[in-house]
């Protein structure tokens, strides 16, 4: 192979210029010549190349993701690493360089693993159905795709709920993470380290989960209703109350499933793309059966909870100025609204400050902050596209 006969400064080169993961493994398992040439920086290589292929966004989030999995906020123990967790999540650049990149081989092929996942869920994203989208979204769109995915699977690591195995201690259960924190401690930690915009791009996100799960239980439907013995018949435990629709549902036929969606949610992305990828229909209704719990928590109940929330912490703390409208555009398009917030919550106007300060009707409502909560927009992702006519249906 005329390749291998190259320097190995060349070959570096050339393993570094490779699109992922898979094609770094091809090339070291063809070759035992890039397989010695590999294994002088391997580690480093693999940075490099997982780094190509999360694009815009840094390693940082997706780092989280997979370093916050078994830290569930339900168990008093796992505060402390949470909150630690957080912490180095919001602020890598205060942090040494070595804290923000992957420091095992494992922890490499988790992330690698985890953007096989997050990419096949961008996929399905950005397909066109009934909300228009790009079928090929721009890098920066394509960021705050993965950035939003990454931060939810994230939250729903430390403050959703567990996947049911069927394992003795298994449990199907919602978390009850408000036990060891309260609701603005949570928001604090994650939701007020964002500009409200990547509040919003999260909240998109969420309803797409939901959105997933909506089409998957409208095939069920059609199998049986819910308020069958067929559909009981599959759930490890009985539960009368779960045998009839919730009063969240129509009530009129028993085939209204949608009252489990937002549990589902909490389990996080990476839990929906194991449903998607079940070899058989029974397959993955079964999945689906063992771990539906109605619920009606969802994260638009989140943000009307938290309607007042604490001031923006760092990093989101820099957009709390009178300045915006100068500063807003010298930021990498990554760190600026995008044009649907934008003309949502400032119409044609300049951004002068990203906390504005709005009075309802004042017999209703006392003064509220207006920065997140447009829910109609995050059915299309109005906080996720660029284009012109995205922007211009609000």
């Amino acid at each position: 192979m005329a390749l291998e006969s190259l320097p190995t400064e060349l070959r570096i080169l050339i393993l570094q210029q490779l699109p992922d993961i898979q094609s770094l493994q091809s090339l070291v398992d063809a070759s035992p010549v890039y397989y010695n040439t590999y294994a002088l920086s391997k580690k480093n290589l693999l940075q490099e190349i997982l780094q190509r292929q999360y694009g815009l966004m840094d390693l940082t989030e997706p780092m989280a993701a997979i370093r916050s999995q078994g830290l569930h906020a339900d168990i008093p123990a796992n505060k402390d690493d949470i909150v630690t967790l957080l912490d180095r999540r919001r602020r890598p650049a205060e942090l040494p360089g070595s804290e923000n990149v992957p420091a095992t081989m494992e922890e490499c092929r988790q992330l690698a693993h985890l953007y096989r996942q997050l990419e096949s869920l961008l996929h399905r994203y950005c397909t066109p159905g009934e909300q228009p989208r790009p079928d090929s979204p721009s890098q920066t769109e394509k960021a705050r795709i993965l950035r939003a995915l990454c931060r939810l699977q994230t939250y729903c690591n430390i403050f959703g709920a567990r996947e049911w195995s069927d394992q003795p201690s298994s449990q199907r259960r919602s978390s009850t993470w408000y036990r060891n924190f309260g609701l603005h401690e949570m928001w604090s930690l994650i939701f007020a380290t964002m500009p409200p915009w990547e509040v919003e791009e999260f909240g998109c996100l969420w309803v797409f989960l939901q959105q997933q799960y909506t089409a998957i239980f409208a095939e069920i439907a059609q199998e049986f209703p819910r308020n069958s013995h067929q559909w009981q018949a599959l759930r490890p435990t009985v539960d009368g109350r779960e045998l009839f629709p919730s009063v969240d549902g129509d009530g009129s036929d028993g085939n209204d499933y949608n009252d489990y969606r937002n549990h589902l949610v909490s389990l996080g992305p990476t839990f929906l793309c194991t449903v998607l990828h079940q070899p058989t229909y029974e397959a993955r209704r079964n999945l689906i059966a063992c771990n539906a719990i109605a619920s009606k928590s969802s994260f638009m109940n989140l943000v009307h909870v938290a309607r007042d929330p604490p001031v923006l912490l760092d990093p989101a703390d820099k957009y709390d100025r009178p300045d915006m409208t100068r500063t807003l555009p010298t930021l990498p398009p990554i760190q600026q609204p995008n044009p649907g917030w934008t003309h949502h919550w400032h119409g044609a106007g300049p951004i002068h400050r990203i906390r504005e300060v709005v009075r309802g009707n004042p017999a209703q409502e006392p003064w509220v902050e207006r920065t997140i909560g447009h829910f109609a927009g995050w059915q299309w992702g109005y906080a996720i596209w660029d284009g012109y006519a995205t922007a211009h249906r609000l």
